[in-house]
């Protein structure tokens, strides 16, 4: 379902609730970046044995192909596939924590109150952070791919699962599977209007650079509550309208019972011949 949506409006909106904010929701982005930043020493910056083995043993047994203009050394071809499946693993352990940072703007945009408890409330159980990390491999393979394929189906992938993360903040018992195909059921219709936020964006990541980074401390917080904003304004709308189709037909459904009882008679009833009937 296409939802129209008022850019601008929905921005001067997020500004007016970003008010007094600012320097809170900066401080959440940084403790979040420090997580990030620790996992992915972690997973590229420890050696792996094993990987250093591989690496050996394909070095040493397979030969180098030559082409026309150019040789391939396996030995870089083994590097790139560890730095991919390394990056699988750090998508694996970092998307549960986006996740939580997104109840963050979800809680300031329906004015709810943001507390500790509230923010890790969706890593609170082991079965919970899984599911979310498979999503999280599922994600970054899925966008990968169609990258590769070509730039504008990575893009389409991207909004693809752009909403997921909303979507088990909300509900944190969804399974992968179940919070993907909502997230299509929201954003394949309205790819066009998220582009357009984010390119609405440009202008807010030049002067940040331009200010050497100390306007991402506003610019970063105040995409982050349009996007959510976004979210919060096509849920409403799309579930809206699930609800009112499925009243209808349920409507429809009792109206054609009503009418099949009424022609059929009474349920029960059986004729059953009189005497004058029976000497005819």
């Amino acid at each position: 379902m296409n939802v129209t949506l008022d850019r601008v409006e929905i921005k001067k909106n997020a500004k007016k609730l970003l008010d007094g904010k600012t320097w809170f929701m900066f401080l959440c982005n940084f403790i979040f970046l420090l997580i990030v930043v620790a996992v992915g020493a972690c997973v590229y910056l420890i050696p792996n044995p094993l990987e250093k083995f591989l690496t050996n043993f394909v070095y040493g047994y397979v030969p180098e192909i030559d082409l026309v203009y150019f040789q391939i050394d396996m030995e870089w071809i083994c590097w790139g596939i560890y730095i991919f499946f390394r990056t699988i693993i750090f998508a694996a352990l970092t998307y549960p924590f986006f996740i939580c940072l997104s109840t963050i703007p979800l809680a300031v945009v329906r004015g709810e109150k943001i507390t500790v408890q509230s923010i890790f409330k969706p890593i609170s159980r082991a079965r919970y952070f899984l599911e979310y990390a498979i999503a999280g491999i599922e994600r970054f393979i899925t966008t990968f791919l169609w990258t590769l394929l070509a730039i504008v189906p990575g893009f389409i992938a991207h909004y693809k699962y752009s909403f997921n993360r909303y979507i088990f903040a909300d509900d944190n018992e969804k399974t992968a599977g179940e919070a993907l195909a909502r997230s299509k059921k929201y954003a394949v219709e309205n790819r066009g209007s998220l582009f357009a936020l984010d390119l609405s964006f440009i202008g807010w990541a030049i002067i940040s650079i331009g200010t050497c980074g100390l306007g991402f401390i506003f610019a970063v917080s105040y995409h982050e509550i349009s996007y959510a904003s976004y979210y919060e304004t096509i849920r409403k709308a799309i579930d809206s309208s699930s609800e009112e189709k499925s009243e209808s037909q349920e409507s429809e459904r009792q109206s054609e019972n009503e009418t099949a009882e009424k022609s059929e008679g009474p349920v029960g009833t059986r004729f059953e011949p009189t005497d004058s009937d029976s000497k005819e």
